[in-house]
């Protein structure tokens, strides 16, 4: 079998003839470092990784990583066919995952084709994560017109509200750790 880590790059062409997904996966990034074996696949182009679009789709779950930033242009030039997949991704639990699609590949992609996310942006912007995505979707419905403006600026006004209560809640904590006295050394 032809490996991606040992083929002149100029053999891209034969390696998308019909490779199934096994022979696909054989030659995926074994790391968040493995470049090569990631431009190897991105290489290949749409359609021919078709059958490992997903398995790019939870690359997108590691944080500095050159694979996962590959995998995303990739996401991004492809657009309206890899919108099944994507969608997927935003339905995942991992805001990181969630926090790259939403900066790195949507901007980049045509108003239908994220119409076609508009149902999970919703949803997505109504789970608040460490990353802020929830307002990241909020942005996006926004600026193309995907969602009810009322909602929006009522799920808005909720997100100030909650942010005071926090807020507050930040003051409490920070003024009971400036009280915090530790033992004294023995």
């Amino acid at each position: 079998m032809l490996s991606a880590r040992s083929a002149p790059q100029h053999e891209a062409e034969r390696w998308t003839e019909e490779m199934n997904r096994k022979e696909l996966i054989a030659i995926m990034p074994t790391n968040g470092d493995d470049l090569l074996a990631a431009k190897c696949i991105v290489d290949m182009g749409y359609p021919a990784v078709v059958p490992v679009m997903r398995d790019m789709v939870r690359w997108l779950r590691v944080a500095k990583s050159p694979v996962a930033d590959e995998f995303a242009a990739f996401f991004a030039r492809v657009g309206t066919p890899a919108v099944g997949v994507i969608a997927e991704g935003l339905r995942r639990d991992n805001c990181w995952l969630k926090h790259r699609i939403l900066t790195a590949i949507l901007p980049e992609w045509p108003v239908e084709a994220i119409r076609q996310l508009s149902g999970d942006l919703s949803m997505a912007a109504t789970h608040p994560d460490a990353y802020d995505n929830d307002l990241h979707c909020v942005a996006i419905l926004a600026q193309h017109q995907l969602a009810d403006l009322k909602w929006l600026k009522d799920w808005i006004s909720f997100k100030k509200e909650r942010w005071t209560v926090k807020n507050c809640l930040l003051v409490e904590v920070e003024e009971q750790l400036n009280r915090f006295q530790p033992p004294a050394a023995g």
